[in-house]
């Protein structure tokens, strides 16, 4: 979508119904929607005035209750929706001018972070481990982690921190994706949203940091089925986009960059494989990394890919947007506010 024709003030809607009336009150609007975990959402409106059916200022919006269904969109035609999930939290605010209510919302991905279990999914993927805990949570399960079949207990925890503590050794990310539960590695982005330094990146800041790169991951383990110990290593980052990786550099420096990982610990093959694998992915995809602040864009949002110009040759590029922040002011309008990384350095 062209940002020159996205109207500043986005559309809210309540159990799937515009509300005008919260569109006009909006004083501030903040959206943030990560790369991996829960998003959510905080409105700031002006709640005394006049209603339609009122002509008398009172309180308004006393309707908006705990647990309605909340999406945020942008544009006018064809909008874009940023957000959607249930208000979890109110807040009435008052002195120093009209009286503020401000709503909390998130994503249905809290309902998984609701209560714990302590379960054991005994010869089971990881991907459908995830299948079965989307499934408990009314949603859809879209996974590529790891196919190994193996024991995985949950021990005291919610569902949400159970698959968080599962996905992280293989670098994966997990958010909602509609009513899709997502787990699987970031695809390229067919049409990545373009930014310019000249145009519509007001700021921009990036930095290529080697400090904390490794140029090669090895992991060793143990398999008590077979009695044979694992040993598993990754030098190449799945996704490593265009220029030099840190691994490459660190070869031609000649400075040490094989790094091992003592936990968490392996107990089969295709297990030690992925983690070594994804402990090099989590570190290499963030080499390049820095933030943007640009003209409010409802298309950006985690997991898709900019296409950056007006810098140098080694900076400008495709990254990942690995963080997304919108933001309405009614004084400075909407902006959107995101974090980026890649895996290559230009030349």
């Amino acid at each position: 979508m062209d940002a020159a024709y996205v109207s500043a003030r986005p559309r809210i809607a309540i159990d799937g119904e515009t509300r005008a009336d919260l569109g006009s009150a909006l004083r501030a609007l903040t959206v943030n929607r990560p790369l991996n975990g829960m998003a959510h959402a905080e409105l700031h409106l002006v709640f005394w005035g006049a209603a339609d059916d009122d002509p008398g200022p009172s309180y308004r919006f006393l309707d908006v209750a705990l647990g309605t269904r909340l999406t945020v969109a942008f544009g006018q035609d064809a909008p874009v929706e940023v957000f959607s999930g249930e208000i979890t939290a109110l807040e009435e605010r008052y002195g120093g001018g009209a009286p503020r209510l401000v709503l909390l919302a998130q994503d249905r991905l809290h309902r998984l972070a609701r209560q714990r279990r302590s379960r054991s999914f005994e010869d089971q993927s990881l991907d459908a481990v995830i299948a079965a805990i989307a499934s408990d949570g009314g949603l859809a399960a879209d996974a590529n982690v790891s196919t190994v079949s193996a024991t995985w207990h949950q021990l005291n925890e919610s569902d949400l921190g159970f698959l968080l503590r599962l996905l992280a050794p293989f670098g994966a990310a997990l958010r909602l994706d509609g009513e899709t539960l997502r787990a699987r590695p970031e695809a390229p982005d067919p049409a990545p949203i373009e930014l310019d330094t000249n145009d519509n990146a007001l700021d921009v800041r990036l930095i290529a940091d080697l400090a904390q790169q490794p140029g090669e991951v090895r992991v060793r383990g143990f398999d008590p089925a077979t009695d044979e110990e694992l040993d598993a290593s990754a030098g190449t980052p799945t996704s490593p986009g265009d220029g030099q990786s840190a691994g490459d550099l660190l070869a031609g420096l000649g400075w040490p960059a094989v790094e091992p990982l003592p936990r968490p610990f392996p107990w089969r093959q295709g297990l030690a494989d992925g983690f070594a694998q994804g402990a090099l992915d989590r570190r290499a995809h963030g080499f390049v990394a820095g933030e943007i602040r640009c003209v409010g864009d409802p298309s950006l949002a985690p997991g898709r890919e900019v296409d950056l110009s007006g810098t140098t040759a080694r900076l400008a590029g495709r990254y990942r947007v690995v963080h997304c922040v919108h933001r309405f002011d009614a004084a400075d309008g909407y902006r959107s506010h995101l974090r980026v990384a890649r895996a290559g350095l230009g030349v």
